[in-house]
């Protein structure tokens, strides 16, 4: 339904979007434009296009991070790159942002009923928050520009505003704005994937849980609590209003489905970059599949809990790694449906049929660096290598549960069973899932500390989804994760040695407990004044020097 619904919309879109990419600011105020409700909907129509992450832009989730690796070593992984020359993060963030700035302008001029352009303007304001809280946490102080630049405009020179600023505005915009949006329960069925109150509201609370974990731990100002007391306020928001739940559709396998098209306007998606059938869609599966996107490491696998709640240097129930598939025996079944088993009978996203299994040698899944391979993302209808349709979920209600929890904790240095019972125990008890509670007394009797397992959860749920490097920055654990080795399968004494697996490119170095090391400690680092931040472009520094200077170690 949402493929044909949605299709005419796109159309529509996809026709007329240019408009506003093309012509300059003097030729937007011809009369021929911005006269009517339609003109300001297809100008925010192309924001939807290019302003959001998707699979064409975010193949690379997580593997710069400890938690995937993919078929070469990251330079932002293993802390190796430079500055460059040019950023695309940064380029792109004020093409979008300028091009929200002319709808919000056109908006205050239109002679019109405002009333019935006001949900456009509003979606700019979002993206344009959405921008500069890209920008804000990888660049830090940023330049804050919120009006039309023509040539000759002074901001053009400007320094860089302080990153309390941009942070201020960006969470007091996405307050404002969330009055003039509609309710997810409020779409029409044209309008489903448009941005809502939930969303604007869930981007806050993601915010303001970053920017107060931020200052808590880089000492960067000195208002934490109210920061997590708006993450927690503006998540309870979200959570009180009923819009959303968590995707159970498709029983025991829903968590793995709700990344593919069975998930596609579940009631847990807060807001996706939509794909269309023969009109937008992307090839994310053989990304994924093919390695180049990253696969699970050690550090990874090791993240998923027994499913008596234990991790596996404490359980009881760990079954050990003698087999190729012992240690996915007795698990959190998320792994189960985040990682292919060797041996596992798939669809094939090629041929849209069951497929021969997942073998374990390396020489017939040259994918794989680590001896894992993902199969989240990953779907099975034939075509899918190429033309797959599948939404990619920018927010999601997961994640939502996981901000209360945390910043919860972080606040005030405890969290009650009342509230895990919201948060986390929801995740946990989902079909599919239905690991454990976490209580406080299940951390207490066996000797756990709340803050990891709060932290790992998150990991866990969100694995792959481009959160991992990000959470390391803002609990500053990134000068101690990132540095360590990369590690894959245990292969010394296992099924695996006794198989031969490895090819012939692969010198099978491991460690002293037979884990496989892909990328030793030694080739890794993480420099501590340096890495927290990413360098601003040195074509923008040349350009504009008053951008100087760089960020600390640049």
């Amino acid at each position: 339904m949402k493929k044909l619904i949605i299709y005419f919309l796109l159309c529509n879109f996809l026709l007329s979007c240019q408009d506003i990419n093309q012509l300059p600011k003097e030729n937007l105020s011809d009369p021929l434009y911005w006269k009517s409700q339609n003109d300001f909907k297809t100008a925010s129509n192309y924001l939807y296009s290019v302003a959001l992450e998707g699979y064409s832009t975010s193949y690379t989730l997580d593997y710069n991070s400890d938690i995937a690796y993919a078929l070469s070593s990251n330079g932002e992984s293993n802390g190796s790159w430079i500055a460059p020359d040019n950023d695309p993060e940064w380029d792109d963030a004020y093409k979008h942002i300028r091009n929200s700035n002319i709808i919000i302008e056109k908006y205050a001029s239109y002679q019109g009923d405002k009333n019935e352009i006001q949900v456009y303007e509003a979606e700019a304001r979002f993206f344009r928050a959405y921008q500069y809280w890209k920008l804000v946490k990888r660049f830090g102080d940023v330049p804050l520009i919120t009006t039309v630049l023509d040539v000759d405009s002074k901001e053009l020179m400007g320094h860089r505003n302080d990153r309390k600023e941009v942070e201020d505005f960006i969470l007091k915009e996405l307050q404002d704005i969330s009055s003039f949006l509609p309710k997810q329960n409020e779409l029409t069925d044209t309008d489903k994937g448009r941005i809502t109150s939930g969303a604007a509201l869930a981007l806050k609370a993601r915010v303001a849980l970053f920017t107060g974990t931020w200052a808590k731990y880089h000492n960067h100002r000195n208002d934490v609590s109210q920061l997590l007391e708006q993450a927690i306020s503006t998540a309870n928001n979200v959570i009180d209003s009923q819009q959303y739940s968590l995707f159970e559709g498709k029983g025991n396998d829903s968590y793995r489905y709700l990344f593919i098209e069975a998930g596609d306007d579940s009631a847990e998606d807060i807001l996706s970059n939509r794909y269309y059938k023969n009109i937008r869609t992307h090839n994310a599966s053989s990304q994924f599949a093919w390695g180049w996107c990253g696969t699970p490491t050690r550090k990874m696998a090791d993240m998923y809990l027994c499913k008596d709640g234990l991790p596996v240097n404490m359980s009881t129930e760990f079954k050990g790694y003698e087999t190729i598939g012992s240690e996915f025996e007795n698990r959190d079944p998320r792994m189960i449906q985040t990682f292919l088993i060797p041996g596992t009978i798939y669809s094939d996203f090629e041929q849209g049929k069951s497929s021969t299994a997942c073998p374990p040698k390396f020489s017939d899944r040259p994918e794989t660096r680590t001896g894992y391979k993902l199969w989240k993302f990953i779907g099975e209808e034939k075509g899918q290598d190429t033309q797959a349709e599948y939404d990619y979920h920018v927010i999601r209600y997961a994640e939502v549960l996981l901000i209360l929890a945390e910043a919860t904790f972080e606040k005030d240095g405890a969290v009650s069973d009342e509230i895990l019972d919201k948060t986390i125990n929801v995740i946990r008890n989902r079909s599919g899932v239905k690991m454990p509670p976490l209580t406080n007394k299940f951390v207490s009797d066996h000797q756990l500390d709340m803050l990891t397992e709060i932290r790992r959860e998150r990991t866990v749920e969100l694995a792959f989804e481009g959160f991992r490097r990000d959470d390391l920055r803002r609990w500053k654990t990134a000068e101690t994760e990132l540095k360590q080795a990369i590690k894959g399968i245990k292969y010394k004494g296992t099924e695996y040695e006794s198989l031969g697996v490895l090819n012939s490119g692969n010198p099978g170095l491991v460690d002293e407990n037979g884990f496989l090391i892909v990328e030793p400690a030694g080739d890794r680092q993480f420099i501590t004044n340096k890495h927290y931040l990413y360098s601003v472009p040195l074509i923008q520094l040349h350009l504009t020097p008053n951008l100087a200077p760089n960020n600390p170690g640049w």
